[in-house]
């Protein structure tokens, strides 16, 4: 079973990812403690393995994290993270989860 799969009852941030090329979808929620910390972490998603793998991933890392080490997370040291070769398409899927955190992330 997937790391933190399914919707927090309560959140604080939602963000939303899609690849529209391919079908990959994510839905992350997020719960933050007083500091701004990231206490919970849930998804949904659809779409191809590594995507899906990806999130499930990302969620564990980011667990304990404050938004500023996750604005600070960049793509290779995702990927490294993930310890497998990735084409540059799959590496789009790979990357779905933490670009749609980091690209609303910005102002939070």
């Amino acid at each position: 079973m997937p790391c933190c799969k399914g919707k927090l009852d309560s959140y604080t941030l939602r963000f939303e990812g899609k690849n529209p090329l391919c079908g990959d979808e994510v839905v992350i929620y997020l719960q933050l403690d007083k500091k701004k910390r990231i206490k919970e972490v849930g998804w949904e998603g659809q779409g191809c393995v590594i995507s899906q793998a990806a999130t499930s991933i990302l969620a564990e890392m980011i667990k304990g994290k404050s938004l500023a080490e996750l604005k600070n997370l960049t793509a290779d040291k995702f990927i490294a993270k993930l310890e497998i070769e990735l084409s540059p398409s799959r590496r789009k899927c790979a990357l779905l989860p933490l670009f749609a955190i980091k690209e609303e992330c910005v102002d939070n």
